[in-house]
């Protein structure tokens, strides 16, 4: 299992209810530092705050083989080297992660969508 790649069992024993969505943001919140791939999501920055503050799932739905979910990542986008007193500055964030889980194994794999 890569990086990038996480197991996402008990989440999918929610995926007909209501609680799925609060269940995975819950997960995806907790990951470790570099799992979520924000830094593939920077749009002004050089470097991308180590976790997000919000995850929003814009659509779920299902394939033969697997689960798929798209969601909106808000993140610190920051910018080194540019300020007076060495402080970098920072900037609001955003992109759109895709998440795929393969039903028979449970693990999930990110991508940054265009």
């Amino acid at each position: 299992m890569n990086k990038n790649e996480i197991n996402f069992k008990t989440v999918l024993s929610h995926w007909d209810s209501a609680l799925f969505s609060e269940k995975l943001i819950d997960v995806l919140m907790g990951l470790k530092t570099g799992v979520l791939p924000l830094q593939h999501g920077l749009t002004q920055g050089d470097m991308a705050a180590e976790q997000p503050s919000k995850i929003t799932l814009l659509n779920c739905h299902e394939t033969e083989k697997e689960f798929v979910v798209k969601m909106a990542v808000f993140f610190t986008e920051i910018i080194s080297g540019c300020s007076c007193g060495d402080d970098p500055e920072t900037l609001n964030g955003y992109c759109e992660i895709l998440l795929t889980i393969d039903k028979q194994t449970a693990a999930g794999v990110f991508q940054v969508t265009d």
